[in-house]
């Protein structure tokens, strides 16, 4: 941490430390009087001595501990009452005294809680030098001034004074320690804290420590690391000092400081300890930390350990000054690592902390070698620490030998893995820029897996960051062919629960003619998610680390198909036409290209091709560069062309060429051409051309537009007999039967039957009847690619065929619309807005919305059959041996008393939904 902030934030807590201390003496300055007869500096200032000190505040104890009882007349140091003027609060005073010279620190509380305004009085031509002190502390001062009182006054935010005089004051403590002797435990021979001023340096604190000694191993370990050795670190020293120049640091050092100490523990040789000063809640940290290596006597293999350590806490509040025992704590360890040698069997792994020191986030690897197949795992977890929930992932993956597990017709498995994850979700954008950028190999089958651990360690957390509630599985697997000239590798990823998506990771290389020394290598990594919900289809590929014979190949593919309010159709290979805005979620892609070139010529071809829902892409690009140190020759060749078919078809094509000759960076002569064509009807062609030679320029601009729009332009069909034969269709017209029944019917096989071929509806059902002829309830002025003026289509009303009580709908229906078809657009709309758009298409009409059709006879006789409770009857009668039914007992005389509803109602109710679906009827005016 920075030093000068660290000193901001202790000087902070400092302050309240004083301002709380003095105002907690309200009630016992209260009723001081003024001294009199004293130097003019403190005449009318100083009052009388305090006759006790409250034993609540922590900072007014440390006086104690430091000066002893200043209450009593005897001690050089008294407490005093002080007050700077008639206005200001009363404060607290501490006075030395030797002989006839004073010397004052006072504290008066400031406005609001903003800190105390601090007074310095030495009387002139001081010289203090008593030797205080209450064990286990020793306390000497130091103090002069010239003939001249020493006077300063300091408040937070001041400017600080210069010093009239110097001043020290040391203070000294013997050994002790802080915390269980077996861990976590610090201790230090002596603390000794000094302060000093002077005119010519400002205030400094300086606090040395001596002997110290941190214990960061619980027992247990430290006798399975060392036999039994000492779990302490060696003895050492160290200053930290605070000042306003260089804020809170070590003497030697910054806010971290490297010392050479070691574990006294045989078998473990460490590779570093630092003592690190950092913020606290509620003061400072000093923590300790080690890195180690260290060989178990009895196992065969080495065990690395990074940032094991302790915080100790130095507490700077008005209930405690110091290290509280009970908030002495081990950290987390930032890094473990094992290294396992015994015979046929080797590998290793290694434990990382990813997040901040005692988050409790931890990755970890292992790379094992079992002789008949590699075995290879990471992991991340999140400790359930710091409000944090417990969430973690696991990648495993076993990788045979040469040349693997044989199936069939060149074919062999080579590797099997999965991933699993808990309270994780997969990340499509992480996912999708890790194949663009072409680390797929992150997830999928790493190599040297403990040498890139901190790397894939990333990509998974990236990839698959904490989501509460949900989890990820998915299988892994590697298929190779013809010795490796082809080689798969796949993963299936489904991200559950609800909403349920897959996503489809793979990487496909092909090596030819061999696969150690190819000529051609196709290597293309693929990225694909599959959404019912939405639904969408998305795949994307791309080339990395491809050449043949030499050139490199590089470039991105890419297919869309979504539907729902964002609908879009995108199919690319290569990206898209400069103009084009791409639809939300397609990323960037890279043109198809080769570098052709070799040795001093630069020679690069690109290439592009995109079909969307209205229009087609395509271009290409070659550029030279044959220079040598700024002499040769550049040029370039290019095409871009956009076909537009919605709302009405329309072509912008654009050529581009230029060459130079160039001398040491200048160009001597050249030639350039930028032409563009749109059509048709009308036509219009405009670009520029420029020719130059050394200091000479010609360049030609031109703007043409000829031809004309069709003098009759074509008539759009009538839209109400349209309209009305849509919906004349029986399919347009659905009936949604109800998720809960509504209703005690219970439906027999052919009832059943009938309204799965729609014959009948439900009498809950919901009707729903939606058309694709034109948007309702929208202002439309195209029709059929032509245009049409404005107007709006509504449905009013829907009737029953046989009743004419208009019926209200109740809710509209949607279906995908192209906006070029219905709506004026320009040629910057049409490339930048959606390619299907949802808009009203009809209405829904509830079940209490319908009514009946005209009255008819109907057989409405039905048959109840009852079955007999054997552990029921309404008499002594016992069932007969046969099994047959009794009438008139069990079930049926309890359905008798107690029936929720009469059967006739049943029938009458299903007898009024028995219509077919064609009996509504529909009116559309203009």
């Amino acid at each position: 941490m920075d030093p000068k902030t660290l000193l901001q934030n202790v000087s902070g807590l400092l302050w309240h430390l004083a301002d709380a201390a003095v105002r907690s003496l309200t009630d016992p300055l209260a009723g001081l009087n003024k001294l009199t007869g004293q130097p003019p500096a403190l005449q009318d200032r100083l009052l009388e001595p305090l006759a006790a000190l409250p034993d609540h505040d922590a900072l007014l104890g440390l006086v104690r501990d430091l000066f002893g009882d200043v209450t009593d007349a005897g001690s050089p140091v008294r407490a005093h009452g002080w007050q700077r003027d008639a206005k200001s609060a009363r404060g607290l005073a501490l006075v030395l005294t030797e002989g006839a010279a004073r010397a004052v620190v006072a504290a008066t509380p400031g406005p609001s809680d903003s800190g105390p305004t601090i007074d310095v009085v030495v009387t002139p031509g001081a010289d203090l030098r008593p030797t205080l002190g209450n064990a286990p502390w020793s306390v000497t001062v130091e103090i002069r001034t010239p003939q001249d009182a020493w006077v300063a006054t300091y408040f937070p935010g001041a400017t600080p004074e210069p010093p009239a005089g110097t001043a020290t004051l040391t203070a000294r403590r013997g050994a002790f320690g802080i915390g269980p002797a077996d861990g976590p435990h610090v201790s230090m021979d002596a603390l000794t804290v000094t302060l000093t001023a002077s005119p010519t340096a400002p205030l400094g604190v300086d606090l040395r420590v001596e002997g110290f000694q941190a214990a960061v191993l619980p027992p247990a370990l430290a006798d399975f690391l060392g036999d039994g050795g000492g779990p302490a670190t060696g003895k050492t020293a160290f200053t930290v000092r605070l000042s306003r120049a260089e804020g809170l640091r070590f003497q030697d050092g910054g806010a971290r400081l490297a010392l050479p100490v070691g574990l006294d523990l045989p078998g473990v040789s460490t590779r570093g300890f630092a003592l690190e000063l950092d913020e606290d809640q509620d003061g400072i940290a000093l923590r300790p930390t080690f890195a180690a290596t260290a060989k178990p006597p009895v196992l065969p293999l080495n065990a690395t350990i990074d940032g094991l350590g302790l915080r100790v806490p130095l507490r700077l509040r008005s209930d405690r000054i110091g290290v509280d025992p009970a908030q002495l704590r081990a950290d987390f360890p930032t890094g473990m690592g094992i290294e396992l040698d015994a015979g046929p069997v080797s590998g290793g792994g290694s434990v990382l902390e990813t997040g901040a020191s005692g988050d409790g986030a931890y990755a970890g690897v292992l790379d094992a070698d079992l002789g008949f197949a590699r075995v290879k795992a990471f992991g991340l977890l999140q400790l359930p620490v710091a409000g944090r929930d417990l969430s973690f992932l696991v990648l495993l993956g076993a990788e045979f030998g040469f040349p693997g597990i044989e199936l069939s017709f060149g074919f062999a498995l080579d590797a099997v893995g999965g991933l699993l994850g808990f309270d994780r979700r997969a990340d499509d954008e992480h996912l999708r820029q890790l194949v663009l950028d072409g680390n797929a190999d992150r997830i999928l089958f790493p190599g040297d897996a403990v040498a890139r651990a901190q790397e894939i360690a990333g990509s998974l957390e990236a990839c698959f960051p904490v989501a509460p509630s949900r989890f990820v599985v998915g299988p892994m697997v590697r298929i190779t062919w013809g010795g490796r000239i082809l080689a798969l590798s796949a993963a299936v990823v489904l991200d559950l629960p609800e909403p349920v998506r897959a996503l489809i990771l793979g990487r496909l290389t092909i090596s030819l003619p061999d696969p150690l020394v190819p000529l051609i290598r196709l290597q293309a990594e693929v990225f694909g998610t599959i959404d019912p919900g939405v639904p969408e289809v998305e795949v994307l590929a791309s080339l990395t680390g491809s050449w043949i014979v030499g050139i490199p190949v590089s470039g991105d593919f890419y297919l869309l198909f979504r539907g729902g309010k964002d609908a879009a159709f995108v199919l690319s290979a290569g990206g898209f036409h400069p103009r084009f805005v791409r639809p939300p979620g397609v990323p960037a892609l890279r043109r198809l290209a080769m570098d052709l070139g070799g040795g001093g010529l630069g020679l690069r071809a690109e290439a592009y091709l995109a079909l969307t829902s209205n229009s087609l892409q395509f271009g290409a690009k070659l550029s030279l560069d044959a220079t040598i140190a700024g002499c040769g020759v550049e040029g370039s060749l290019g095409l871009d062309a956009l076909f537009v078919w919605e709302p009405s078809l329309a072509f912008s094509v654009h050529v581009f060429a230029s060459v130079a000759v160039l001398a040491f960076g200048h160009r001597l002569a050249g030639v350039a051409l930028d032409f563009t064509l749109e059509g048709p009807a009308p036509w219009h062609a405009f670009g520029s051309g420029s020719i130059s030679v050394l200091f000479w320029d010609v360049s030609l601009d031109f703007d043409e537009r000829w031809g004309a729009p069709p003098a009759v332009a074509p008539k759009a069909d009538e839209i109400l007999p349209l309209l009305l034969a849509a919906f004349a269709r029986p399919d347009v017209w659905t009936a949604a039967r109800p998720p809960g029944e509504r209703s005690p019917l219970r439906l027999t096989d052919q009832a059943n039957t009938a309204l799965a071929k729609g014959e009948v509806a439900h009498p809950d059902a919901t009707f729903r009847v939606s058309q694709k002829v034109v948007p309702l309830d929208t202002a439309i002025t195209r029709f059929h690619r032509v245009h049409i003026p404005e107007q709006t289509w509504r449905i009013v009303p829907v009737v029953g065929a046989h009743d004419d009580t208009p019926l209200r709908p109740v809710d509209r229906t949607t279906e995908q619309f192209v906006p070029g078809e219905v709506f004026e657009l320009t040629d910057e709309q049409q490339l930048t807005r959606q390619g299907f758009e949802e808009l009203p298409s009809g209405a829904v009409l509830s079940d209490t919305d319908v009514r009946p059709g005209a009255r008819h006879r109907v057989t409405d006789s039905y048959e109840t059959v009852y079955e007999v409770d054997t552990d029921w009857f309404s008499g002594t009668t016992t069932p007969p041996p046969d099994g047959r039914r009794l009438a008139g007992t069990g079930l049926f005389e309890l359905e008798g008393f107690a029936r929720p509803v009469r059967a006739a109602e049943r029938v009458d109710r299903w007898r009024a939904a028995q219509r077919p679906v064609g009996a509504l009827k529909v009116e559309l005016p203009r």
